[in-house]
């Protein structure tokens, strides 16, 4: 591998940029094949400068190589855990003293009702009732004050994971292979979680399975444990928060809303309460957010293209967990037929789950059609200003809200509300953003569609799109996310384009902004895979995707994309 270098491209979004600039095809390269490191980028994937830092000092206190921040000491150690231990293999979890979370798990609050087949979990006060026959696929969890003694060593020289679980900071923690920290400030009040290791496999594989599902820390509450001083929230900042949730109700005519670190962590929250032994697939429709996909293509998923509904009939079982959509899907721009999801979610007693991130309330209500989740990821249009994260998850009824509401207080993976005031801010003005976001939008598509260097657009809003007239029937708006293929669909008409200077367009991997962000999304999202793969999924390899932003005046976009256009015609 070649030497790693520094490339820092432009924060989008200011101190707390949740996506930074990608100018050139060889920034994606080098990003995509780790050659580079880069100061800010979408924050699921590139941590913010202040979890670098805060990590660093963990790593420094516990002289451990690895250090993971998560959003809440118990998604910590629901993390480590489910990494430890994958879905299917069967184990047994030991967890020495008295705490919390170890009640939780001996009842089977803790985990995700479908991962505890084959795991037997067995909560002990006297370390020498630990088994003798300890194993790799067992689990030894330290509690506060646990006298683990030599049993701690013994499970280690078997194979057997030991971790400690340490909710409060300790001066002398035990002797563990991993450890399970609580973050607080001075005040003591608990602001986030960490893992920390030396296992290398381990806790890489840790790092991509948070990631995907989404349980992370805010830059800004690393700022102020990194500050070591008290939070300063005071109650009407807590109070953002329920402020947020009352207003997500209403936009969505939703019966309670709860909010989370991040879009995948709201989506993963809505599935890990849903799958259970014997009920554990999902019927997904269309070609869902990368993310989304590669969460169940983990599990047990049949997906189904918007164009192929007549099967969802006979998709859908007994062992159906949910139906999934998206209302409008990214980058392809497909509208699935809701009315009939709906249909078929109710005659056969499935929840239907929908992602309205991109379509946002203005443009389409999912309750009104049936739906039982609605989620958002926040960072997204909600916000719009790139400087926060997070995601939230819109219930209809009370009894499914009871349910997520009681795996929220277990877990404490609540949106830290520093975050939440930020969305407060911004949730006021989405309404006249998006008006701006669809017109806009549309006018773009319409130049792209008739310029002889573009090939095919995808965009909903336009007649010749797939799914325009289900658009028509179920949208007051077609959302900003445009799509397109060069005339030379190859890597250099790509570069050609992109590499351009593209003046008032950043070139970010991000959507939902009030500025306008271009990336080729094939290349961030696929990188790897094969042709045959990405034909699998009808996604054209070169395919480059335009988050339209809410700019009072849209010509200026235009001409850069034109100027860099001709530039591939005349290369042709």
């Amino acid at each position: 591998m070649a030497a790693e270098t520094r490339r820092q491209g432009d924060a989008v979004g200011g101190a707390y940029a949740i996506t930074g600039t990608l100018p050139t095809i060889a920034d994606v390269v080098a990003f995509k094949e780790s050659t580079a490191t880069f100061d800010h980028g979408y924050y699921r994937f590139v941590s913010h400068p202040h979890l670098r830092r805060l990590e660093a000092e963990l790593k420094t206190r516990f002289q451990c190589r690895h250090c993971r921040l998560a959003e809440s000491y118990q998604t910590a150690l629901l993390e480590l855990i489910l990494c430890l231990h994958p879905t299917g293999r069967p184990g047994r979890i030991f967890v020495l003293g008295s705490f919390p979370e170890a009640t939780a798990l001996a009842d089977g609050r803790f985990l995700p009702a479908c991962e505890g087949d084959g795991l037997s979990i067995m909560t002990l006060q006297d370390p020498s009732r630990v088994p003798a026959d300890l194993g790799r696929q067992d689990i030894l969890v330290l509690g506060p004050g646990a006298d683990a003694g030599p049993t701690a060593r013994i499970a280690r020289e078997h194979g057997a994971s030991v971790v400690a679980a340490i909710p409060t900071p300790l001066s002398e923690p035990p002797e563990a292979q991993f450890f399970v920290l609580g973050l607080s400030d001075v005040d003591g009040g608990a602001l986030g979680g960490a893992v920390l290791g030396n296992a290398d496999r381990v806790m890489d594989r840790l790092a991509e399975q948070m990631k995907r599902r989404g349980p992370v820390l805010s830059s800004r509450v690393a700022e102020r444990l990194l500050a070591g001083a008290a939070t300063g929230m005071t109650g009407a900042h807590t109070e953002a928060n329920a402020r947020v949730a009352e207003t997500l109700c209403r936009m969505e005519g939703g019966s309670r809303a709860f909010l989370y670190a991040s879009g995948m962590s709201a989506i993963t929250r809505v599935l890990d309460l849903l799958r259970a032994p014997g009920k554990r697939q999902i019927v997904a429709v269309g070609h869902l957010y990368n993310d989304t996909y590669q969460t169940l293509r983990i599990g047990e998923t049949v997906f189904l293209g918007v164009a192929e509904l007549e099967r969802l009939g006979d998709a859908v079982g007994s062992e159906t967990a949910a139906i999934l959509t998206e209302t409008i899907t990214n980058p392809l721009s497909d509208v699935p037929d809701l009315r009939l999801l709906s249909r078929v979610a109710h005659d056969r007693g499935v929840p239907l789950i929908v992602d309205n991130t991109i379509a946002t309330p203005i443009n389409c209500r999912p309750f009104e059609i049936g739906a039982d989740y609605v989620i958002h990821s926040t960072t997204k249009y909600l916000n719009g200003t790139n400087d926060h994260g997070g995601g939230a998850v819109i219930v209809r009824d009370e009894r499914r809200a009871r349910e997520l509401a009681e795996r929220q207080m277990l877990m404490r993976d609540h949106m830290s509300p520093r975050e939440a005031a930020v969305l407060e801010t911004n949730l006021s003005s989405v309404s006249g953003r998006m008006s701006r976001f669809n017109a806009n939008a549309l006018r773009i598509a319409e130049f792209l569609a008739g310029h002889p260097g573009v090939r095919r657009v995808f965009y909903c809003g336009l007649p010749t799109h797939r799914s325009h007239s289900v658009a028509r029937d179920l949208l007051q708006g077609f959302g900003s996310v445009v799509s397109f293929t060069l005339r030379e669909e190859s890597l250099d008409g790509l570069r050609a384009f992109y590499d351009s200077p593209l003046d008032g367009i950043r070139k970010a991997p991000s959507l939902g902004s009030n500025v306008t962000l271009l990336c080729p999304y094939t290349m961030l999202t696929h990188y790897a895979d094969s042709d045959e793969e990405l034909a699998e999924i009808g996604l054209p390899r070169f395919l480059a995707r335009i988050s339209v932003g809410c700019e009072e005046e849209c010509a200026p976009i235009m001409e850069s994309l034109d100027q860099a256009l001709r530039a591939t015609v005349q290369r042709g």
